[in-house]
């Protein structure tokens, strides 16, 4: 890959990220909110795009190898040496390492956001089941008192 073709793909896939980056702001907005429908709404855009930054990630990844180096910062470095990369492009590069690390970070955010309404909602849930459950109630299905009492029959005080 020449220098001039890894300039286009980056720029390519630093768009996609800064199309990423406030679908993942909207995301965390809507779960502090509990705004499902929007979740659903935004879900599609949010796959589509992840799916799309995979492929850049992916490609560049097997340009790596074909050309011999690792794909880690250190071959990276020394492909960049080896395609001639310039400064814009170092630049453009800094900038979508900058943009994956914001979208990580919210991305985690989002994950934590999930887990807190995941935990609320399995929490309420196991009250739900605790007040439905007829083992736990004084009354049986048959509308009759339980035998599990405190031993004494409530006829008898």
């Amino acid at each position: 890959m020449k220098q001039s073709e890894f300039a286009q793909k980056l720029g390519a896939e630093l768009e996609a990220f800064q199309e990423f980056h406030p679908i993942l702001q909207q995301e965390q907005a809507a779960l502090i909110a509990g705004d499902i429908d929007r979740l659903l709404q935004l879900a599609p855009g949010k796959t589509a795009l992840m799916e799309k930054l995979s492929t850049f990630s992916a490609e560049r990844g097997r340009h790596l190898a074909a050309a011999g180096y690792e794909n880690n910062p250190a071959g990276l470095a020394a492909w960049f040496i080896a395609i001639g990369v310039d400064d814009e492009t170092r630049e453009l590069w800094n900038k979508l390492l900058d943009l994956a690390h914001e979208a990580e970070q919210a991305n985690r955010r989002n994950g934590i956001l999930i887990e807190t309404h995941l935990r609320h909602n399995q929490q309420a849930l196991s009250v739900l089941r605790t007040a439905a459950n007829p083992g736990n109630s004084l009354y049986g299905p048959n509308g009759q008192i339980s035998g599990t009492s405190s031993g004494r029959p409530l006829g008898k005080v």
